[in-house]
């Protein structure tokens, strides 16, 4: 449900991927205002964002802003700043695997630099290694030289230095047992070549309840009870805990009894805006826009989680492209930066985004009462 550049949660309720080649051909093809399609991914980037909308993340610190909102406050009210792939730091020599966030170290340091700017929502990939009983952190097949234990602890760590605050955390299955795209012992299409086999959701579970067992007390209990789903909770409830959103498997499949009742059962779609193909960048942003705005009239307390980021290497634009912009158009963060400081929004819920710059993030902070 959660899974990008190849997998990531499309805009409707359908859960299996679609090969990228074949639908990035047609998105070159694209030549509306700011929508020419780069060739290549962070290295041909030509931003047009200013600095402080791209790629400037660490520039200013937010660690304890959610101090100032009201207990009361529904999370699905908020306005809350997110990374999209959050690790994906380092790539490889597959061209759909390019990085999509600042480095600020490895061993999940990059995690500990964005919660400090002010990042409050993560999406966070693991692929199940040490036959079967380890989770590390990939983006398709490319090891981000970071394990679980290392997220776990850097955001417990966080948590205990700033108990006012919360982490939404998106946790999806990378790679292992993905047996749709290349077969055993392929490494086609980010399928990795030593994957432990089509590993079951149980056995999943299993590593997951691991780590829960080692870290109690840092999720918000009622969403990792592997029997139940959750209410959407107030800040005050999830104040010093990660509140995980859903966990999914390796081709979006949702694990039972995890997550939000609303991010994981019914229309959970009419949420979510992830159009992840759509490498125009005016044509990306109007629908990101249109979530927004669904977003701030809502008054039922809804989570609504809106992603700035797309992807269309190897033939088109790549993260870095998007975010900051290329050939003269403007980027996605850029974008975002000026709807938001135009003013008639209210709230945001989750914005998931690509090299966010400091303005950006400080402007969704801004938002929340």
């Amino acid at each position: 449900m959660n899974q990008e550049h190849r997998r990531r949660r499309p805009r409707f309720p359908q859960r299996r991927r679609a090969l990228r080649p074949l639908i990035c051909t047609a998105v070159t093809l694209a030549t509306a205002a700011g929508g020419v399609v780069a060739s290549s991914g962070p290295a041909a980037a030509q931003p047009t964002s200013s600095t402080s909308a791209f790629n400037s993340l660490t520039v200013q610190s937010h660690p304890d802003w959610m101090a100032q909102v009201p207990d009361n406050t529904s999370l699905g009210a908020m306005s809350i700043p997110g990374t999209h792939d959050t690790l994906a730091i380092h790539g490889g020599w597959a061209p759909w695997a390019y990085e999509a966030q600042e480095d600020h170290g490895d061993s999940a340091a990059t995690l500990t630099a964005q919660l400090d700017a002010g990042i409050r929502a993560i999406d966070i990939r693991v692929r199940v290694v040490n036959s079967g009983t380890a989770f590390v952190i990939h983006h398709t097949d490319v090891y981000q030289n970071a394990n679980f234990d290392d997220v776990l602890t850097k955001a417990q760590a966080f948590l205990a230095a700033h108990p006012t605050e919360t982490i939404l955390m998106h946790l999806h299955g990378e790679c292992d047992g993905d047996s749709t795209e290349g077969g055993s012992g392929s490494s086609s299409i980010g399928h990795c070549a030593d994957d432990p086999g089509n590993l079951t959701a149980a056995q999943r579970i299993a590593v997951f309840d691991s780590y829960l067992a080692r870290y109690p007390g840092l999720f918000y209990a009622p969403t990792v009870t592997g029997n139940s789903t959750s209410d959407m909770p107030t800040l005050g409830q999830a104040r010093g805990h990660i509140v995980l959103t859903d966990f999914t498997g390796p081709v979006g499949e949702i694990y039972a009894g995890f997550g939000l009742t609303q991010l994981t059962s019914g229309n959970w779609g009419q949420y979510i805006e992830n159009d992840w193909t759509q490498c125009n960048l005016a044509t990306k942003f109007s629908e990101a826009q249109a979530n927004l705005q669904k977003s701030s009239a809502d008054t039922s307390g809804a989570l609504y989680t809106t992603y700035t980021s797309a992807n269309c290497t190897p033939f088109g634009a790549g993260p870095a492209d998007m975010a900051g912009g290329y050939f003269g158009g403007e980027g996605e963060n850029q974008r975002l930066l000026d709807y938001l400081n135009g003013g008639g929004v209210t709230h945001t819920g989750e914005i998931m985004m690509d090299y966010p710059g400091y303005a950006v993030v400080s402007a969704i902070i801004g938002l929340n009462p």
